[in-house]
């Protein structure tokens, strides 16, 4: 405020400025006081060329200052606001990632859900052919066996229950059904 007043008395162009901005203010602040209080409207006197000079740059020092504060106070303000939008875009594009990311993995679980049901399906189907194949292979084997025996006069062998569950679990029974016939000749 006081470089103000410095200018003020150097500069012509200044100076008027300040005279007239304290004049106007001057004026306004004696109105409103009297329309506060109640008064009747008179006449302003306006104020000496030394006193509106101090009143001027004063007003002018504080515009200034509050022009500053008021620019800083908004540019933060639209800092702090870009900031806060940039995280929520952040974290928007961050749950529209993962929901993507979940809805993939859904589709994903779904799709070996139904694998897996089809090859359940497949095993069940496999695994009834399978009975009904060991089933007829053991007929077979037994009229096989019995025919044989009664061919050669040997009473017919008896197939095990421990050499049908080789056989109904995948494992080779050649030998061990060859043992069973040279055991059951032997015997006899």
């Amino acid at each position: 405020a006081n470089a103000l007043k410095q200018q003020a008395k150097s500069h012509e162009v200044f100076r008027s400025l300040c005279i007239n901005v304290a004049q106007v203010s001057h004026r306004t602040e004696m109105n409103w006081k009297m329309k506060v209080l109640g008064y009747k409207k008179e006449v302003i006197r306006p104020l000496s060329e030394a006193r509106a000079i101090d009143a001027g740059a004063n007003f002018l020092g504080e515009l200034f200052i509050f022009s500053v504060a008021a620019s800083l106070i908004i540019a933060e303000q639209v800092r702090s606001r870009s900031q806060a939008k940039r995280q929520r875009t952040a974290v928007d594009d961050r749950l529209d990632e993962l929901e993507n990311e979940m809805l993939e993995r859904k589709e994903e679980m779904e799709k070996l859900r139904m694998e897996r049901d089809l090859l359940r399906d497949e095993v069940d189907v496999l695994a009834k052919e399978a009975d009904t194949l060991t089933g007829v292979v053991m007929q077979m084997l037994n009229a096989d066996m019995k025919r044989r025996s009664i061919d050669w006069g040997h009473p017919p062998a008896q197939i095990s229950a421990e050499l049908i569950e080789k056989f109904g679990n995948g494992e080779n029974v050649d030998s061990s059904l060859r043992e069973t016939m040279k055991s059951s000749k032997e015997a006899q």
